[in-house]
């Protein structure tokens, strides 16, 4: 268990409701759904780099708001990838989800 997860779980525990939600509380998503790099990584194959940007989510891929992200953005990484080689894309090797920030 994260320790964000054992945050949330003693929080459910403070409010004394333990099904008050599931793994993580819901969240708003707030990110560019274009924010997004590929690259290939030895060891690793083709990855998927997603910017979350200011999300508040957990970047979980059990919550289904962050699920349901990170498809949407798959898909569109997808067509670009195969706009820009000609080849298609039907799944990534691994998919990473950051914040990057910039002062």
């Amino acid at each position: 268990m994260t320790a964000f997860e054992n945050y949330f779980k003693a929080l459910k525990k403070a409010l004394e409701n333990e099904k008050a939600y599931d793994i993580w509380p819901d969240f708003e998503p707030k990110y560019d759904e274009n924010e997004y790099a590929w690259t290939t990584m030895r060891g690793l194959g083709e990855v998927l780099i997603l910017n979350c940007g200011v999300c508040d989510g957990p970047s979980d891929l059990r919550h289904a708001r962050c699920r349901g992200c990170v498809e949407k953005r798959s898909k569109i990484a997808s067509e670009a990838y195969q706009r820009a080689t000609g080849s298609s894309k039907e799944k990534w090797d691994v998919i990473f989800l950051c914040r990057i920030h910039k002062e």
